[in-house]
């Protein structure tokens, strides 16, 4: 394990004095920020979803079990669905070659038997109608179904005006999917959709991909525990809560790994031990440029920083990398940063090393039914509301846009995407949503 030893500053270049475990090897590292490449968005996403390698171990669980998980492999259909031809409405079974329909309306039949959802007749229709209800097996003999609502029933004999023509109102043998057709995909997300059809097949238990381990560390000097006293400059730590918070939507394995100080020593031994027992790091804080930033230049001793700049609002300083096999993601400190950079990044990250597939964040127009001033540098994502109304939908930012704002999201169901260079935009014109929904699920 290399060891960090000193750390200077020239300008805006940062040394690092470094030796490895055994104190034989020497040597100095430049880490120059001005030099590195700020990515637009989109690439600064492709580019992550790109290096995300799926976790491998799998899993067998109870359908019971399923929601929220990412399958990890095909299953065909084991059965017909549904299993026998049946009515899709309570009425009457008739063979619409009955030769009562050659003549004029209306036609009379006699109900010989009743086929109940469940409990069905087993006799063969040769002449008359068979009551039949919502889902009851059809007769054999019978191949259409006159709605209750087209007939008039009296003792034992119904009359009806328009004669049925074959498959009128059946549900046929696997109409719904055929025995051995492709049923779900390795890489699909079971959401309730997905669990009643596989339940619907008689499927009991599914293959699935295992939920990948994630640990959690807020880093600086300054926070403290919620419930702690605060001395003069310290404040309470909320971002591990809300970055667990939003984790719970996906399907992972999250470890809280607690508050890091801004000490080298102490974050190289956590960040270290912690990457082998997990698939995946999140930190926030730590990653900018300031005097106190040792999280990137630690990672980047440990293993590899990929990218760890996005010209993006708020959240430029957002880094990722690998330290060995376990990815690493470096969120801001500033809380609506740290907020937007997951929702936009590790989310969908964490989606495709789920073993689900990589896909870009839902959006949509809306227009502004209040004036903003929005970033002519950056891609710029405040906190809105949206609704419907007979005009489509509408969108306002929430309150002061502040990147410290944990207060931003309250009310808030969207992020409001303004493109560089926009300056003021005005109420009336079009802007793009990312609605919280698509953003928070790996379906």
């Amino acid at each position: 394990m290399r060891r960090w030893r000193f750390r200077w500053q020239v300008g805006e270049t940062t040394w690092l004095w470094m030796t490895d475990v055994g104190g034989a090897v020497y040597y100095a590292r430049l880490l120059n920020p001005s030099d590195t490449l700020v990515l637009e968005v989109e690439e600064a996403l492709q580019r992550l979803l790109a290096s995300m390698v799926p976790v491998t171990r799998t899993e067998t669980v109870n359908i019971s079990d399923g929601l929220g998980r990412i399958l990890a492999e095909d299953i065909a259909a084991p059965v017909d669905l549904p299993p026998f031809d049946n009515s899709a409405m309570d009425g009457y079974a008739v063979n619409s070659c009955d030769a009562v329909f050659q003549g004029e309306p209306p036609y009379q039949l006699r109900v010989v038997a009743t086929s109940f959802a469940g409990k069905p007749w087993t006799g063969t229709l040769s002449q008359g109608a068979v009551r039949i209800f919502t889902g009851a097996a059809m007769p054999r003999g019978a191949d259409a179904v006159i709605v209750q609502e087209e007939v008039t029933r009296s003792g034992d004999m119904v009359t009806f005006n328009t004669p049925p023509a074959p498959a009128d109102h059946v549900r046929p043998v696997g109409d719904d999917i055929k025995a051995g057709a492709a049923l779900f995909s390795g890489g699909d997300a079971l959401r309730a959709f997905e669990i009643g059809w596989a339940a619907a097949c008689g499927i009991e238990a599914l293959e699935v991909f295992a939920r990948p381990r994630i640990g959690i560390f807020a880093t600086g000097d300054e926070l403290r525990e919620p419930g702690a006293t605060l001395a003069y400059g310290q404040i309470h730590e909320s971002n591990r809560l809300m970055l667990r918070s939003l984790s719970a939507y996906l399907p992972v394995e999250l470890n809280d790994l607690g508050i890091l100080a801004d000490d080298p020593a102490v974050l190289q031994s956590a960040l270290d031990e912690a990457a082998e027992a997990h698939d995946m790091l999140i930190t926030s804080g730590g990653v900018s440029v300031g005097e106190s930033d040792f999280v990137r230049e630690v990672v980047e001793a440990l293993g590899a920083i990929e990218f760890w700049r996005v010209a993006i609002k708020p959240g430029k300083p957002f880094a990722t990398g690998r330290i060995g096999r376990c990815v690493f993601m470096g969120l801001p400190g500033n809380p609506a940063s740290a907020v937007v950079t997951f929702l936009l990044f590790v989310a969908p990250a964490i989606t495709k090393l789920c073993g689900g597939a990589a896909r870009l964040p839902f959006e949509v127009d809306a227009m502004l039914s209040a004036p903003i001033m929005a970033s002519r540098a950056r891609t710029e994502y405040q906190r809105g509301r949206y609704w419907r109304d007979s005009h489509g939908l509408h969108v306002a930012p929430t309150s002061n846009q502040g990147s410290n704002r944990i207060g931003s999201f309250r009310d808030a169901n969207c992020l409001l995407k303004v493109d560089p260079g926009s300056g003021v935009c005005d109420s009336g014109s079009l802007v793009r949503i990312l609605p919280f929904d698509g953003l928070l699920s790996a379906a």
